[in-house]
Formats: C-alpha cells, structure tokens, sequence
C-alpha cells in the first residue's frame, strides 16, 4: 500500500489527519487516487516535452525543397540592395511568401522590351482582374518589376493580366490559377517547361517601346 502513495516530504507539505489513512487523505487532497494523478501529470508533461521537440526541429529542418529553390537564385547583385529593384526576373513569391520569410506579395514580376530582348521596361500598366471582377492595376519601375501586396489586393483565381504602354497593348493568353511569381513559369530560356520572359513588344516592326524614364 506504501509503494503508491507520494514521498515523504509530498506528505509532510499534505499534512496527515489522525485517524484518517495516509493514503484517503492523499487521495482527497488531490481529488482522485494518488498514483493515477500522478501518472495523469506525467503523461501531460511528457506530452508537452514532445510537441515542443518535434516543434524545435521541424523549425530547424525547415523545407528542404523550398530552400534549395532559394538556393538557385544565387546571390544579390553587387551594387542592388535589397528592395523593389532587386532580383528582377525571378521568382519574386518564392522568398515573399509565409515560407520565404520576407514580406509577402500576391503577385510580382518583370516585364521586358519583347521577347528577344534581356532590357527591362518601366512605365507600363500592368492591370489584373479576378474571377469575382476585383482590379487591381500598378506600373513596372526602373528594374521592370511589379509588386501586388495582400493588403493591396488579394485575388481569387483564376487571374488574367493585361500590360499597356500607350497604344500597345498585351494581353496574357491563359489565366494564372494559383502562382503569384510570373517568373515561376515565365522565365529564360523558353522551352518545354517555360514560355519565356513577360514582355510588351510582340513586334518591333510595328509597335513602339515606350521611352524610359529611368537612368
């Protein structure tokens, strides 16, 4: 009977009744058997330990398939800090995301003179509209780059996206479903798995670019 009652010193702190069992009075200070308290306690605290265990290191792991996406990118271009001119081309959602860990962005992209050309542009309208008709429209700065925010806009797809510079207009031939980063499927070289970089200009012979403003 003594093996599953608490010490000594947990029975100095309970206090013992005359004429009363160690153990009843054990049992009724904490409202239920002794040892299936104690167990109970146990198996929470053991509980506890684990979830944050398992917390610690799935935070240390982090996503291994994302990270190495990242990792891909290489490093900054010396001489571009961080910022709305940076990384243009790329896949700007990729780090802008709850699993990139910089601010987020819904949409983001770089348009380019037309399809030959490595030049950004700035100064063009770029328009994008939802399935529930929500609009949101911006214009591409001095590294050709875009940038929709969620507290800005927050779209249901499907999107379509338009670009207009004057009197071009360029118009996307397919909805985006879910991909907020343009350069996720619009990036270089063009083949199989990409359509190429975004660009305004489908032909030079007959449409203008737009002159820069930038220097």
């Amino acid at each position: 009977m003594l093996a599953s009652i608490p010490s000594l010193a947990a029975c100095k702190v309970i206090g013992v009744r005359r004429g009363t069992s160690l153990r009843a009075q054990v049992e009724d200070r904490l409202g239920c058997g002794a040892h299936v308290c104690v167990r109970t306690e146990f198996r929470k605290l053991r509980a506890l330990l684990t979830l944050a265990l398992l917390s610690a290191l799935l935070g240390a792991c982090g996503d291994p398939v994302h990270d190495r996406a990242v990792d891909e990118l290489g490093p900054e271009v010396p001489g571009v800090p961080k910022g709305p001119l940076h990384r243009p081309g790329q896949p700007c959602v990729l780090c802008h995301s709850a699993a990139g860990g910089d601010p987020p962005f819904s949409f983001a992209g770089t348009v380019y003179i037309n399809a030959a050309s490595a030049t950004p542009i700035d100064g063009v309208e770029v328009h994008i509209v939802d399935s529930s008709g929500k609009k949101f429209s911006t214009v591409t700065n001095c590294a050709g780059n875009f940038i929709a925010r969620p507290s800005e806009y927050s779209p249901d797809f499907p999107c379509w996206v338009s670009l207009r510079s004057g009197t071009v207009f360029r118009e996307m031939d397919s909805p985006i479903y879910r991909e907020g980063s343009c350069a996720a499927c619009h990036s270089e070289p063009r083949g199989p798995s990409s359509a190429g970089h975004v660009f305004l200009i489908d032909d030079p012979t007959i449409e203008q670019a737009p002159v820069s403003q930038c220097h």
